[in-house]
């Protein structure tokens, strides 16, 4: 043996996850421990990494050379070739310090290499760990891909599902706890009255709706979970998206309201009084949010308090015209507006009886429109088909596949949602269109009432393109309301069928 030979013991394990392969690298360490005492060798240090020899790039390794270049040491001991790298560049960066002679030996407890012997076998070795390492990714890679076609979530489960493993396939499902919670968490945020700050106090302090280590949602969370497409069914991979094949929590389109409602708030300021409209109206002169603010004001003179509240414009983009209303100057104009498509009792019932003899017709156009949804999803299927293979083809870039893709998969989340809504088949439709005509009977009295939420969803679910401009509010209806606007519907309540199937209810004659 070289008494002039100086050792570094260089251990490395894979993962950098230290609840695995732990023994792998300790049972390195104290085999490699034993060996040099039994051989007499001469150990400088003891070097350990916990990372991949698959990439360049180690930081341990790259230090370990540079003191190998300083001269304070001349030889390797490691447990396996394959430690050492499992790249052709690090594999070249060793075998350029034995021909220039800056290292002389590695060893492993069961053969040694040199320059002038069987150096050649270090070249045989770090191509197959490196042909090795290249298998597994690829079949790593090819298994996922399979995953990604049958539509299973990969990694661990969003908040509010859970990983399930369905013979020897595994994805997710809802959480019977906390999926709910998910959900309402949407519903909350949609209707635009919370903040991302006032929404976690409420998730932490009335629901108690924790992350999986028992932590409060923080308000980054919040966001990422209100922005993840992977709760209406479509999941990110990769910057990829796939059609997922588990059960999703909310719709696309409660989806995209909650995108929306982040698109267009701002950090609005802490309210100290709930008002029933905030968030409902835009300033037509600057396009800013309408808010609410409630004040105090002392009175010397008579020793009083006195609160007032007042609707106004939020001036989120500088200074703003737009003249501030009281809330019962602003309510008496909705109720103004609520008052053109109101019916009275006797419509009301005319209505629902209508609508049950139109029950056994609507459930066999539910039936049809099924099937040409249905068609229309398993045609998105095929065009997806197609584009895969024009993208094997080259025919593609990587970014035109990917935009495409992106495309064809919104376009299938929305039919496979109006499938989704269709099981309940006429019934479904039948509920829809008997809570038509309770709102048209009920909205006025709604408004009248004491509770905030009745009041919102007065206005919320007949209004829409709500402005406001000089304190006058320009009131647009949402369909099918706005057929009430027509004075024709008190003779003929029935009507005919809209040609357009979307809409599915009636116009005058």
């Amino acid at each position: 043996m070289d008494k002039n030979l100086k050792y570094f013991i260089y251990t490395r394990r894979s993962q950098d996850d230290k609840t695995r392969q732990v023994l792998s690298i300790e049972a390195q360490r104290r085999e490699l421990g034993e060996f040099a005492q039994k051989e007499g060798l001469k150990i400088v240090d003891r070097l350990e990494e916990s990372q991949t020899a698959f990439k360049p790039g180690r930081p341990v390794f790259e230090e370990m050379l540079t003191r190998i270049q300083a001269g304070e040491a001349n030889g390797l001991l490691v447990w396996k070739a394959d430690r050492i790298s499992r790249n052709a560049l690090d594999g070249a960066k060793i075998i350029q310090a034995l021909d220039d002679g800056i290292l002389e030996e590695i060893r492993t407890p069961y053969e040694v290499f040199r320059r002038e012997d069987n150096r050649i076998m270090l070249y045989i070795l770090f191509g197959m760990s490196n042909d090795f390492s290249r298998q597994i990714s690829a079949n790593v890679k090819r298994g996922n891909r399979q995953k990604y076609a049958r539509g299973e979530y990969c990694g661990l489960a969003p908040l509010g599902f859970v990983n399930i493993k369905i013979g020897n396939n595994r994805n997710i499902d809802p959480d019977p706890e906390r999926g709910p919670l998910i959900i309402k968490l949407f519903e909350h945020y949609a209707t635009g009255k919370y903040s991302l700050t006032r929404m976690c106090q409420i998730i932490d302090e009335e629901w108690g709706l924790k992350t999986r280590k028992g932590k409060q949602i923080s308000k980054s969370n919040l966001h990422s979970i209100l922005t993840s497409e992977s709760y209406y069914g479509v999941f990110k991979h990769g910057g990829e998206l796939h059609q997922g094949s588990y059960q999703p929590l909310i719709t696309k389109s409660l989806f995209d309201q909650v995108q929306e409602v982040l698109k267009n708030r701002s950090k609005p300021r802490k309210a100290t009084h709930e008002f029933a409209f905030r968030g409902l109206l835009r300033c037509q002169i600057c396009g800013c949010a309408i808010t609410a603010t409630e004040k105090n004001k002392h009175y010397k003179g008579t020793n009083r308090d006195a609160t007032y509240c007042y609707y106004h414009c939020s001036k989120r983009r500088g200074n703003c015209g737009q003249e501030p209303l009281t809330p019962e100057e602003l309510e008496k104009q909705f109720d103004e507006n609520l008052a053109k498509i109101s019916i009275d009792e006797e419509v009301w019932k005319l209505g629902i009886k209508l609508l049950q003899k139109k029950y056994t017709e609507e459930a066999q156009l539910n039936s049809n429109l099924r099937k040409q949804w249905q068609q229309q999803f398993n045609s998105i299927q095929d065009d997806l088909e197609s584009l895969l293979k024009m993208r094997m083809r080259e025919e593609l870039t990587a970014e035109e596949y990917l935009n495409q893709k992106r495309l064809f998969l919104e376009e299938q989340s929305k039919v496979k949602e109006r499938l989704r809504d269709n099981e309940g088949g006429s019934l479904t439709w039948l509920e829809r269109a008997e809570k038509f005509f309770d709102t048209a009977y009920q909205a006025r009295e709604m408004l009248k009432s004491d509770n905030l939420d009745d009041k919102r969803k007065a206005v919320d679910d007949v209004g829409w393109n709500l402005t406001l401009v000089n304190k006058k509010l320009n009131f647009s209806f949402k369909e099918p309301f706005d057929v009430l606007l027509k004075p024709e519907y008190h003779t003929n309540v029935q009507g005919c069928q809209d040609s357009n199937l979307k809409k599915r209810f009636w116009r005058p004659l």
